[in-house]
């Protein structure tokens, strides 16, 4: 009984608790801002990321990552576990904003992480929901390797 108890409080959304959102990071780099750029950008293609410039004066860029199932686990935290059966209809995208200021020894940066969680598996079925920027959310994996590599 008890084990048919758990199973219908896991398939019940109401039952799990969201995971939290980091907030963004922020902090001072010692390379310039158009270094510290190129360093990211590199970083984020070789994770597998999609970077564009996301502003006209090249100190913004936006990366995204998109997977299937548990494809972004290593940069996401979901609400539903990995062996769920909507984790195996999930489709996530990670989106990670990058920010670098000059200052006058090095670039102020700011790093954020967003996630798109949709369930293209249950498109035109009773388990339909809108895509969502709350059941899964950035673990800062990502973000702390960026910082580490401009610090």
């Amino acid at each position: 009984m008890r084990g048919a108890l758990t199973l219908v409080c896991l398939s019940l959304s109401g039952c799990l608790t969201a995971p939290v959102t980091p907030a963004p990071l922020a902090f001072h780099a010692s390379k310039s801002a158009r270094e510290a750029i190129q360093v990211t950008v590199i970083a984020l293609a070789n994770a597998g990321f999609r970077v564009t410039q996301s502003d006209s004066a090249g100190e913004a860029v936006s990366a995204n990552r998109t997977a299937t199932h548990n494809g972004n686990e290593d940069y996401i935290t979901c609400q539903l576990p990995k062996g769920a059966a909507a984790a195996a209809n999930r489709e996530t995208t990670l989106t990670i904003t990058f920010r670098a200021k000059p200052s006058t020894s090095g670039s102020e940066v700011t790093i954020e992480g967003k996630v798109m969680t949709s369930y293209p598996g249950y498109e035109g079925t009773a388990m339909q929901t809108a895509p969502n920027l709350t059941d899964c959310v950035s673990n800062g994996t990502m973000e702390r390797q960026l910082e580490t590599a401009l610090r």
